[in-house]
């Protein structure tokens, strides 16, 4: 149904420039879609070769995602159930399985790499999948894989019941309830209908803007152009720079008489050639004749411009992650510009990482379920896995300059403003970790025989006023 325009359209002094491009650029779209109608099947198959390949050949954008997953994708576990001994039977039991032949069905990559591998996928394709394995394994699903298989090999009419969105088949409000598991095919442009994956037994850890959407979409499509050009834009620079290093040397001389061709061999009458200039042999001196002068053929390649504008739009693309341009060059800003690039760049992190920390809930659950299903884990009487509680604390973020900082933090917790827990987990650190690594060192040194008493820790004042040491220590 088209809707009515219904409201008279006002003349242009009271219209939204927006809505009226006056021919000068593009014109608004009033055609509005679901966002996975917008992106179809196959430009969401070019989307992702499209990013793949960026992520494989141009450096700038692989240490982009890299840098990315650093401050997003790493993780340790805490359990928080108030009893010592189950905390940290809980913690060995996850440290074990978390090894590469325990948790991977490939037995090919630890925990801690599937979880930066699983964010990678979402950043780079738009979204992935993880499969939930009856024997306690996960099953990672890269997203080309989960696609609406074609109608000559569409699955069986009983799982047909309603429609798929790009692979996933949802109910009458939008949940997902399957997924089309299909396998890659020789020429990489079809796949083939596999098997329908219960949605309750797969994690769908993707990148979503809007409410209704199916399928995560990557961030880096809005760079991916930008990308593109400047990778290519690099390709031309460095052929015309090549071009520009074949320099030539233009000999001038007053008179009629023509100097002829530059050589290397020796002058003979045939040609005609008075000078013979081999800079292969070093530095050369050229003996002119009265009247004649010599010079370089210069390119100056890369120009300023060029360099300047591939910095802009390579800031500009770095923004696609939210990342400072400061991180990519560490010489742009001094520490105060760098300290506030970073404290934005923690306000965007922090939600990837709940994102992400969220994911790894679910499956620390599952898992616990099913150790305690199998015996493998006790529980103490009346606990079940639903009253336990534990936290994935993300790796905090680096000190730029560790004195301020820590000077900060200290005053911070001494007028109440902040806690020990929460400065510690900043810096990516656990306070009651510490607190139990500190306890064990000194019960350590009791039984050496040695003072447990520590130095008096050094106050903040005492750190703000300490003086520099000298340059050469």
């Amino acid at each position: 149904m088209t809707l009515p325009n219904d409201i008279a359209t006002p003349t242009s002094a009271g219209r939204y420039d927006a809505t009226d491009s006056k021919g000068r650029r593009k014109a608004p779209a009033d055609r509005l879609f679901s966002e996975d109608t917008h992106l179809a099947s196959r430009d969401r198959r070019k989307l992702i070769g499209g990013t793949r390949d960026l992520a494989r050949n141009y450096t700038a954008a692989a240490w982009a995602i890299r840098k990315h997953l650093d401050y997003t994708a790493t993780f340790q576990f805490q359990a928080r159930t108030g009893d010592d001994r189950l905390n940290q039977a809980i913690e060995a039991y996850l440290e074990n399985w978390a090894l590469a032949d325990n948790c991977d069905v490939a037995r090919r990559h630890p925990l801690s790499r599937l979880i930066r591998l699983l964010e990678a996928r979402r950043t780079v394709d738009g979204d992935v999948f993880m499969l939930l394995l009856s024997d306690g394994k996960l099953q990672p699903i890269e997203a080309e894989r989960i696609a609406t298989p074609p109608p000559t090999i569409s699955p069986p009419s009983s799982l047909a019941i309603s429609p798929y969105t790009h692979g996933v088949r949802t109910d009458e409000a939008g949940a997902a309830i399957g997924f089309a598991l299909c396998n890659r095919t020789g020429d990489g442009r079809t796949v083939i209908f596999e098997r329908e994956i219960p949605a309750a037994a797969c994690v769908h850890h993707g990148h979503f803007d809007r409410f209704d959407q199916v399928r995560g979409i990557s961030p880096l499509a809005s760079a991916y152009n930008t990308l593109r050009d400047t990778y290519e834009a690099f390709d031309y620079a460095l052929a015309k720079l090549k071009v520009a290093q074949l320099f030539g040397l233009v000999f001038y001389r007053d008179g009629i008489d023509s100097v002829g061709a530059i050589t290397e061999v020796a002058d003979t009458e045939e040609t005609g050639t008075r000078y013979d200039v081999d800079f292969g042999r070093g530095p050369v001196k050229l003996e002119l004749e009265p009247g004649d002068k010599a010079e370089f053929l210069e390119s100056k390649t890369p120009g300023s411009e060029f360099q300047s504008y591939t910095t802009q739009q390579i800031a500009l693309a770095l923004k696609a992650l939210d990342i400072p341009y400061s991180f990519f060059d560490e010489s742009f800003t001094n520490y105060s510009g760098a300290r506030q690039a970073l404290l934005m760049y923690e306000q965007s992190a922090a939600s990837k990482r709940r994102e992400l920390a969220a994911v790894l809930d679910r499956i620390t659950t599952w898992r616990l379920a099913l150790a305690v299903i199998d015996g493998e884990l006790t529980l103490p009487a009346g606990v079940t896995v639903a009253d336990l509680d534990w936290e994935w604390i993300p790796t905090g973020l680096p000190w730029i300059d560790p004195l301020k900082e820590i000077t900060a933090d200290v005053a911070a917790i001494n007028a109440g403003l902040d806690s020990t827990p929460s400065a510690a987990k900043r810096s990516g650190g656990d306070a009651y970790e510490l607190a139990r690594q500190e306890a064990a060192y000194r019960n350590y040194r009791r039984q050496l025989g040695l003072p447990v008493d520590l130095p008096a820790a050094i106050t903040a004042n005492q750190l703000a006023t300490a003086p520099e040491p000298p340059a050469n220590e």
